[in-house]
């Protein structure tokens, strides 16, 4: 039984692995072959194939957040990071095979990055209250960024349909989610001169195939 959380880590990859590579739906059948393990063993770990897409989904975000922490760790200002996540979302699920999944299971893709995602942007809010990039900033505003982000992560599912389906390049979407929704309270022409920052830069995840028109 030494080896069980290792198997499972290795359905859960193989699960990412087809989401991310196939536009047909999950199956055991599938995962097993990918994973090279016996049925029974998927059934070890899993009740169905929904908890180990949940259990992909959740990795996914995971391993992109310690990814976009690394391309940030230089960067002081903290309303740039904040909005930058927003374009890394609508990234790397707009151009993703799994987005016509994601965009099935709306409640659990907001959950699954309200549980992995909040605490990190929650810290990077708190530094810029801190280094004044927010101004007049109270104990309220917290809670009210907490909210907007709410919104704004189910505004990002609009964004992400918009990219795959091919209306809107990535950095397209962003730009018109992030003028038309309030990631952040701040004044707009700082706001404006952010998403011009991002626009205009390369960023370490883009590739060639992503992008667009």
């Amino acid at each position: 039984m030494s080896d069980m959380p290792d198997t499972k880590n290795k359905l859960i990859d193989a699960a990412i692995e087809f989401l991310n590579s196939d536009r047909k739906r999950l199956n055991v059948k599938e995962i097993i072959k990918r994973a090279d393990v016996g049925y029974g063993t998927f059934y070890n770990h899993f009740e169905s194939i929904e908890e180990i897409q949940i259990e992909a989904l959740n990795k996914t975000i995971k391993n992109s957040l310690i990814d976009f922490k690394l391309d940030v760790k230089n960067e002081k200002d903290y309303v740039y990071i904040l909005y930058l996540s927003v374009l890394r979302a609508i990234n790397l699920f707009g151009n993703s095979p799994s987005i016509e999944w994601l965009l099935n299971n709306p409640k659990m893709f907001v959950a699954a990055f309200k549980e992995i995602s909040q605490p990190n942007m929650e810290n990077n809010f708190l530094n810029a209250i801190k280094t004044k990039q927010i101004k007049n900033a109270s104990i309220h505003s917290l809670l009210e960024f907490q909210d907007a982000r709410h919104y704004v992560q189910w505004a990002g599912l609009g964004a992400m349909a918009e990219v795959a389906s091919g209306e809107l390049t990535d950095k397209e979407a962003f730009e018109k989610l992030a003028k038309s929704v309030r990631v952040v309270d701040i004044p707009q022409k700082q706001r404006d001169a952010i998403i011009k920052r991002i626009i205009k830069k390369k960023h370490p995840w883009e590739t060639k195939d992503s992008g667009g028109k």
